[in-house]
């Protein structure tokens, strides 16, 4: 059974081998190179589960409780595709957390190569947007240069 529980430390060699997964499926890296900032902690991380194998994250930086930023959305090969609805489950589990603390707008940004996750991502209502839309204090991962906006209407 799959289950999407909060990120705990002990959590993270088995998403570190999940990414080195996801990495080799490209030509090129799809993660930025590693630079001497401070890394960005998540206001909210969690990782779906198969009894103890780590099969996908998903996270959220909550910026000024004005919006969030959608980040790690990430699953393994095998669990992707609507059939199992890993992914439906990763994004709802991040939506809920919107309603709970009243934030009204998820943005993301992906990559051109992710072409599945994009149209996931429209599917479930999100909005494709030009760069110079995204609010100025958005973060930004260099590599990625297709972004979306997500209105959330509905509060808990």
């Amino acid at each position: 059974m799959i289950k999407i529980i909060p990120y705990k430390n002990a959590h993270q060699n088995g998403i570190d081998a999940m990414m080195q997964d996801i990495d080799m499926e490209f030509k090129y890296t799809i993660f930025p190179k590693q630079t001497h900032e401070r890394p960005i902690i998540p206001d909210a991380y969690w990782v779906a589960i198969i009894n103890t194998k780590i099969i996908g994250t998903v996270a959220v930086i909550n910026i000024e409780n004005n919006f969030v930023i959608l980040k790690n959305m990430m699953l393994k090969k095998e669990y992707r595709g609507k059939s199992l609805g890993v992914s439906k489950l990763l994004l709802e589990t991040a939506i809920n957390w919107c309603e709970i603390n009243h934030i009204p707008e998820i943005y993301l940004g992906t990559m051109t190569q992710f072409k599945a996750a994009q149209s996931f991502y429209i599917n479930n209502g999100f909005v494709k947007i030009s760069e110079d839309k995204l609010p100025s204090n958005f973060l930004n991962n260099p590599l990625d240069t297709i972004f979306f906006v997500k209105n959330i209407t509905t509060f808990i």
